[in-house]
């Protein structure tokens, strides 16, 4: 396996971890009614969500 193939599948198999933390933390978002804990689930989530966003662009770039 090429180091280029060994990259694609790594950064794929972290966008499916972070579709999972971003499921996990929306879905605790809407189960918890303490605005504190949801204020700190939402910067986590947003920082999942922009991590999410860079995988996808380094994919991209890698992807021919």
């Amino acid at each position: 396996m090429a180091k280029d193939s060994k990259d694609i599948e790594n950064i794929k198999r972290a966008i499916q971890k972070k579709e999972h933390a971003i499921e996990r933390y929306s879905d605790q978002i809407k189960a918890l009614n303490d605005p504190g804990i949801n204020a700190l689930l939402e910067g986590v989530l947003h920082n999942e969500i922009r991590h999410k966003g860079e995988l996808d662009d380094q994919l991209t770039r890698l992807l021919p």
